[in-house]
């Protein structure tokens, strides 16, 4: 659900010819809104500290992010802006889930 909503924002967007940048924060923030609690309670199923996940997510998502958009930024122009997103995005999903299993949701 988060993966179609984040994506299906940003497509939608390119499609439309919007900025990349702008197409790439708006389909993070509205797949955002699903990932937390999608990740927590069904894939690693964890029903407690949420105060500290989510100061955990935040901070992994606000690196994670700025990954993404610096390799959106130096693929910008030299890429098909579609593959440019894909590469960014590729980036984005391998380092948030290595902050998730080894950082976020790890038992204390």
């Amino acid at each position: 659900m988060n993966a179609i909503t984040g994506l299906g924002t940003i497509a939608a967007l390119t499609y439309f010819d919007v900025n990349p940048i702008i197409a790439n924060m708006a389909g993070f923030a509205v797949g955002m809104l699903f990932s937390f609690t999608l990740a927590k309670f069904f894939v690693f199923r964890r029903r407690n500290n949420t105060k500290n996940q989510m100061r955990r997510y935040v901070i992994s998502f606000v690196a994670a992010y700025g990954l993404n958009i610096f390799v959106l930024w130096i693929m910008e122009g030299r890429l098909h802006n579609g593959m440019a997103q894909i590469m960014a995005i590729s980036t984005y999903v391998v380092l948030m889930y290595i902050l998730m299993r080894f950082y976020i949701f790890v038992d204390n």
